[in-house]
């Protein structure tokens, strides 16, 4: 028996996600190729890994029992790639950024151009996610997090407080009576798949008419823009989009920390470093002088 160690990589995908379609989409390969592979690996040891059913693959007790190995070859890959990554002596090369749209939207152009002055050769690429992206499993070098991480090899940075409220544009602002209570308000909210989202509880707490819904962060924006309501986001953002506060009482401040996550093992990376100091200089801008997007 004489299994590939990329072979091995290919029965774990398919065990970790389910189906040949989703390991071939987390690979980057074509679904054809991650089941012959596994045919492969099955005939080489003579046991079957997978009953194939429509709905997806069910594992067997053959590979049920190759599990806690196939995870230690991941661990041990990963491991590997960490160690190669800190023999860099320059800061060049791709570095992975994982966040909220939001805050990809409105931080990452701007850090890419000052990256661009000072690095000109790093690669910036920004994954933008409600999900947070697993570090430990190398899905993105560096996170932007509005929630601290407890699990895994990482460390954990809280950079900035960033204060909220309840906005709308002028325009909407002007179709309300002089005094609005909670009812006079209509309000964009998070769709029911969010629901238990800081920001939709938030939301319901206010007690107004919901007349939108969006599972997307950068449309409720967008609809408390064109003046379709108002909306629960960041006085930073009110700012930069010209909206501002709606006169009715709130249940308690809002305020949300803003932490940057990085895997300890790439602490010392150039590249990784280069980009870390970036965010920070960026974070302290932003907060201090709250300029325009533009700007």
């Amino acid at each position: 028996m004489d299994v590939s160690w990329s072979d091995w990589q290919v029965v774990a995908a398919a065990l970790r996600c389910g189906s040949f379609t989703a390991a071939a989409e987390d690979l980057g390969v074509g679904q054809a190729t991650v089941s012959r592979r596994v045919a492969v690996v099955e005939e080489q040891l003579g046991h079957l890994l997978f009953d194939r059913h429509r709905s997806g693959l069910v594992p067997t007790e053959a590979v049920e029992r190759l599990a806690p190995h196939l995870e230690a070859l991941s661990t041990a890959a990963h491991g590997a790639s960490l160690a190669v990554d800190g023999l860099e002596t320059s800061a060049r090369g791709e570095v992975r950024l994982a966040g909220p749209p939001g805050l990809c939207v409105d931080l990452a152009p701007r850090l890419a151009a000052c990256l661009q002055q000072r690095h000109p050769d790093i690669q910036l690429t920004v994954l933008a996610d409600i999900a947070a992206r697993d570090l430990d499993r190398r899905e993105a070098d560096i996170a932007l997090r509005l929630v601290p991480t407890t699990r895994g090899d990482l460390l954990v940075r809280r950079v900035a407080s960033l204060r909220g409220g309840l906005f709308a544009s002028p325009a909407y602002l002007a179709t309300l009576p002089p005094h609005p209570s909670p009812d006079d308000v209509a309000l964009v909210q998070y769709a029911d798949e969010q629901a238990d989202t800081p920001m939709a509880r938030a939301t319901a707490s206010i007690g107004g008419r919901v007349v939108f819904k969006s599972n997307d962060y950068l449309v409720l924006r967008g609809a408390v823009s064109a003046g379709i309501g108002a909306g629960l986001f960041g006085e930073l953002e009110a700012q930069w989009h010209g909206w501002q506060p709606v006169p009715i009482p709130l249940p308690g401040p809002l305020e949300a920390s803003l932490y940057v996550v990085v895997h300890r093992a790439l602490r010392r990376v150039p590249r990784v470093v280069a980009v870390l100091r970036a965010i920070d200089e960026l974070v302290e801008e932003t907060t201090s002088a709250t300029p325009s997007p533009e700007g």
